[in-house]
């Protein structure tokens, strides 16, 4: 009876436990929308064969208990010849639709006499005060899942309308022509879906070759402190609010556009920072720089938005072909394929004010005088950044960063490990589009537009003229769609999926948005990465 009553409280405690955490978890959680995948909860629940199961899940919240098992970051689950949950491919879809795409031709080409003649729009250069302060990103050491190509990452997966297949062995979707496939469905409904099972942990998935190549003197690098780099003090604090730039949209008496700075032109800006680094290294790519120190074969996606006024938005984004969810009491939750993450650096004509570190479906903003900067030849003076292991969440230092429950059960991590530099390998273009006021980025409604609008909305840096343009108007998601119930890899605790949806591009980031944070609400530019620390990715003190 003693041991009966022991078991009794413990499976009591754990319950309470149990509801306790999901209740704290959608008191704390800031997305107060129903997420896509709670929108289709009585047809998910439907998916599994077992009564059983379907029961658990509506009244307990514990779905495909059945099917939990270990999800280590290196390796499948037992060995990688076992499918669990992949259908097999009709005949031929195993071929590659998208071919093998040589960047270097296109990043490095040069426009030829007559090719953009009376086009004014395409002379537009990447400000070179934009590569002079473009961000260093510190990817984990131990990380699994290295930046990805999206030509590549094209070439591994097909188009699907939610869980069915379109059966489009014989069409050529590449960057090129992926908006083609918005012909065919709504952009909601359209994912690109893995060819193989993700839990086979293909090489594709894990883009290990992309990982960046070493600084000589990294080591050394390594061993400095985060505060060694802090420039920024209470006693320089500026009422940021008070700053035209922090809210242009909010003020429409802004400051006139100043006659040294247009967005399209090369000119160095004119302040001090930049004289301390007149014999730094330019960062734009040439045939003679191949593979430095920080370069990835992977490109990363320069956006820049002119805000008027003097203000320019530089979006940095970073493609992964897959995040690895975080685990909470040992269970993972959140992994999808595809990833894309950014940074934002907000200029004033020419200088860098405020930088946006995106986290999940937040982050947070720091004066760009307070972060981390950069040592060593080509980087001094460039902002750090710091991707977390498998979710590459961007935070401004290394260490452990709690998010949302309580006590570090849900939790990021980053370190110093390689250092990879975006602006050795990127695609630039410019993007017209109009201020957007505490709009949530995640529900930004997709818009039709005509040839004609879409050329005016956005075009190739002249660095770059032959960049590609469908895959930015492509409208759906870039990975699977969340695997259904009867999956034997999807389960879901506490509310939390093990496999949510694929992303959405950078069309769906808030580039109009008018404070430099990515979402509605409040926007606090933090003033030291001390006063950083002390908050989780919502931008709320922890306690």
């Amino acid at each position: 009876m003693y041991h009966l009553r022991r078991v009794g409280l413990a499976i009591c405690f754990i319950v309470a436990l149990y509801l306790g955490l999901t209740a704290l978890y959608d008191h704390l959680n800031p997305n107060t929308r129903q997420s896509d995948e709670e929108s289709e909860d009585a047809k998910w629940i439907a998916t599994s064969k077992w009564w059983l199961d379907r029961q658990a899940c509506r009244w307990l919240g514990l779905c495909g208990l059945a099917h939990y098992h270990p999800d280590p970051a290196a390796i499948s689950w037992k060995n990688k010849k076992r499918t669990r949950g992949q259908s097999p491919l009709a005949d031929g879809e195993d071929e590659e639709y998208a071919k093998y795409i040589d960047w270097k031709d296109i990043i490095e080409g040069k426009p030829k006499p007559g090719d953009w003649e009376g086009d004014g729009r395409v002379l537009k250069e990447v400000p070179q005060f934009v590569l002079d302060h473009a961000p260093l990103i510190h990817l984990y050491s131990k990380e699994e899942f290295w930046p990805s190509d999206i030509a590549e990452h094209l070439m591994h997966t097909t188009p699907y309308t939610n869980h069915t297949s379109l059966h489009m062995n014989q069409t050529q979707h590449n960057v090129f022509n992926l908006d083609k496939l918005n012909e065919i469905s709504r952009g909601r409904y359209l994912y690109m879906q893995s060819k193989t099972d993700v839990e086979t942990r293909p090489e594709w998935l894990s883009s290990a070759y992309n990982k960046p190549m070493p600084y000589g003197d990294e080591d050394e690098d390594n061993e400095e402190e985060v505060e060694n780099y802090t420039e920024f003090t209470a006693d320089q604090s500026e009422s940021y609010e008070s700053e035209y730039w922090y809210d242009p949209e909010a003020r429409s008496k802004a400051e006139p556009i100043s006659a040294e700075y247009r967005a399209q032109d090369n000119q160095k800006p004119r302040h001090s920072d930049l004289k301390a680094r007149k014999n730094s290294v330019r960062r734009k790519r040439s045939p003679a720089m191949e593979r430095p120190g920080g370069y990835s074969p992977a490109p990363v996606i320069l956006v820049l938005v002119d805000k008027g006024h003097g203000i320019l938005d530089a979006f940095w984004f970073y493609f992964y072909s897959y995040n690895l969810g975080t685990t909470v009491l040992n269970i993972r939750f959140g992994n999808h394929i595809g990833d894309w993450e950014h940074s934002l650096i907000r200029f004033v004509n020419g200088v860098p004010k405020a930088v946006f570190f995106s986290a999940h479906s937040g982050g947070l903003a720091y004066s760009y005088n307070a972060v981390e900067k950069g040592k060593g030849k080509g980087r001094q003076g460039r902002p750090v950044l710091y991707s977390a292991f498998g979710s590459h969440a961007m935070y401004a230092t290394p260490g452990t960063h709690p998010y949302v429950l309580p006590f570090g059960l849900l939790a990021d991590i980053t370190d110093k490990g390689p250092l990879w530099d975006p602006a050795l390998n990127y695609l630039a273009y410019h993007f017209n589009t109009s201020i957007t006021h505490d709009q949530d980025a995640k529900y930004i409604k997709s818009t039709d537009f005509t040839a004609q609008e879409r050329r005016d909305k956005i075009q190739p840096a002249s660095n770059n003229p032959a960049a590609p343009m469908g895959w930015w108007w492509y409208s759906g998601h870039w990975g699977d769609k969340f695997y259904e119930l009867g999956d034997l890899r999807q389960w879901r605790f506490a509310g939390q999926y093990h496999y949510v949806n694929g992303p959405l591009g950078p069309r769906w980031k808030n580039l109009g948005r008018s404070k430099v944070c990515q979402s509605r609400g409040s926007c606090t530019i933090l003033e030291s990465i001390a006063d950083g620390k002390g908050r989780s990715w919502l931008g709320r003190r922890r306690r």
